[in-house]
């Protein structure tokens, strides 16, 4: 006896909606925002273009929740709020750069996405730099700062410490999924991260 096939099963608007900024995210890093269009975000996710509607007004708007939803999943990763409060100074700088190799290894598409708003200087990237990244510096650079007055870091420009880090992660990450560099592509996330933690304690700390 056959066995019947099993009915498809419809998705929640909740889903739908997620699934649409999985969709977007990924067309917007590969097209940019101006050569992307509603048409082609309805293709890419196998839905009609009213269907997109239904749930974002305009492509801006669906821009912006893209923002908004990284946003409220990076809280977690990027501000170890507990380790700072503890004075844990070697897993404040693990948790945050062992977490972001991971997430860009897994996917790379939200900050290529990002680059190209920055090329196209669309509002995305000055909204993303103006806001949530000055939040994150005030985070690690108060944190600095704090430590620095223990007497525990070497005293230095905080600010400056902070966007340190971040570029040091963050250009490992773009030599390593957007560039290809061969001579990073055998690297492990695990020995990535405690070789950039090594570095940049025996800069800050005091000896």
């Amino acid at each position: 006896m056959k066995e019947k096939p099993k009915k498809r099963t419809r998705l929640t608007g909740n889903e739908r909606r997620e699934q649409i900024l999985r969709t977007a995210t990924e067309v917007f890093s590969i097209h940019g925002f101006h050569g992307s269009s509603m048409r082609q975000l309805a293709r890419a996710a196998g839905i009609s273009e009213a269907m997109i509607y239904h749930h974002f007004p305009s492509k801006e708007a669906l821009y912006d929740a893209i923002l908004e939803k990284r946003l409220e999943r990076a809280r977690h990763l990027y501000f170890p709020t507990q380790a700072a409060e503890a004075c844990q100074d070697r897993e404040v700088l693990e948790t945050i750069v062992g977490n972001y190799l991971r997430e860009q290894k897994r996917d790379n598409s939200f900050v290529r996405m990002l680059l190209f708003s920055a090329l196209e200087d669309h509002e995305l990237a000055r909204k993303f730099v103006e806001k949530p990244l000055q939040d994150y510096f005030l985070f690690l650079s108060s944190y600095f700062e704090k430590r620095m007055k223990d007497g525990v870091m070497k005293t230095m420009d905080p600010q400056v410490l902070a966007r340190l880090l971040i570029g040091m992660v963050h250009f490992l990450s773009l030599l390593q999924g957007i560039y290809k560099d061969p001579g990073i592509q055998s690297a492990g996330v695990e020995d990535l991260k405690n070789l950039t933690v090594d570095l940049f304690c025996k800069g800050i700390m005091e000896a």
